[in-house]
């Protein structure tokens, strides 16, 4: 990972015993790194250590990040903390008034140093951390279905789902009841009760279990106007129109989000959305709450339709499957027309490119 200025300029300490620390358990690890900096270079040092991270304005949705820095040595290890910054040698006092950017409360002074003692913290990051000349170069246009009447509309896949990311699973399982008299007792010398259909009044019906996953996907250190776009919201009760993470279109449904909102390292004065007056800009983690339903091909019933590879509103599998109580296999269901009225037999769910949900306007 390549320097920027202020990485580039910070030098550690040394003596007989390094001031600098590292320490590793099965569950992790963690250093802390002692630097020099140049006074000059003060005013950069959280962004360009911390990371920063915009939206980029130009109509993509797409965002800018300054990656946090890596260990020299424990290169999978981040800068997550600058636990001190202490003066070297000082040089003059400077007037407060000089760094306020808006009307507010301040201390008078303050004294400037020629270097200053860091002290920066470094852990693990659950997620992998790229670029963005490397997420760039894979972004894609993609074709958004948006209803049934085949409305095709265009957006660029900008990838921020493979930097930033986590995945957490926990299997569950959900419990069918079963109609009344799909099952009958059996036996080999046909005394009863056999072939009595079994009901709630003589077995207490029959429970089918369905193998699901709880999925949570979250995406890290992102502004937080991500939260108020309507491409997140058009999401909620779809299943994924594309193949996302491994999971085949269909079997991922958006149920909700989950947010945790917190100020940056480095506050910036933005203009509010609404009233377009100063707000302190702030940062989240989006964290997209879905239910995966994935039949086993030995669990298809016959006759569903093939999925074009173009994507389409209509996904023939995962949510869209429904068990049929003769065989208990999964068949494709479409809405019925009531009355025999003339309206486009829709699927349970309706589908939506998970790809957009990691845009931001």
């Amino acid at each position: 990972m390549p320097t920027n200025e202020v990485t580039f300029n910070l030098a550690e300490f040394f003596d007989k015993e390094s001031p600098s620390t590292a320490s590793f358990q099965t569950d992790g690890g963690a250093a802390t790194m002692e630097l020099l900096v140049d006074g000059d270079k003060l005013q950069y040092l959280i962004n360009g250590v911390l990371g920063w991270v915009e939206k980029a304005n130009d109509g993509t949705g797409r965002i800018n990040r300054g990656l946090p820095a890596a260990h020299p040595y424990y290169d999978w290890l981040y800068a997550t903390k600058i636990s001190s910054i202490q003066g070297i040698r000082p040089t003059e006092r400077r007037l407060g008034r000089d760094f306020q950017r808006q009307t507010q409360l301040h201390m008078r002074d303050f004294v400037f140093y020629e270097k200053y003692k860091v002290n920066i913290d470094f852990e693990p990051r659950p997620y992998l951390v790229a670029t963005d000349e490397k997420i760039n170069g894979a972004r894609e246009t993609k074709r958004w279905h948006k209803d049934l009447d085949g409305n095709v509309d265009f957006f660029t896949d900008n990838k921020e789902y493979l930097r930033f990311f986590d995945l957490e699973c926990e299997p569950s399982a959900e419990i069918l009841s079963s109609p009344q008299g799909q099952f009958k007792f059996s036996r080999t010398d046909a005394l009863p009760p056999n072939d009595t259909p079994i009901s709630n009044q003589n077995g207490g019906g029959v429970g089918i279990i369905v193998a699901k996953r709880k999925l949570k996907f979250t995406w890290f250190f992102v502004p937080y106007q991500v939260v108020f776009g309507d491409n997140i919201t058009a999401g909620f009760g779809k299943v994924n129109q594309y193949p996302f993470y491994g999971y085949p279109a269909g079997t991922l449904l958006l149920e909700g989000i989950e947010v945790k909102r917190y100020p940056p390292p480095s506050q910036i004065i933005l203009a509010d959305p609404f009233v377009q007056g100063p707000v302190a800009s702030k940062i989240c983690d989006v964290t997209f709450v879905c239910t995966c339903l994935n039949q086993a091909p030995q669990d298809l019933g016959g006759g569903i339709p093939p999925y074009p590879a173009i994507g389409a509103y209509k996904v023939p599998f995962g949510h869209n499957l429904v068990p049929w109580p003769g065989d208990l296999k999964y068949y494709y269901a479409l809405s019925g027309a009531p009355g025999g009225a003339a309206i486009t037999p829709r699927p349970i769910y309706g589908s939506y490119p998970f790809e957009r949900l990691f845009l931001v306007f």
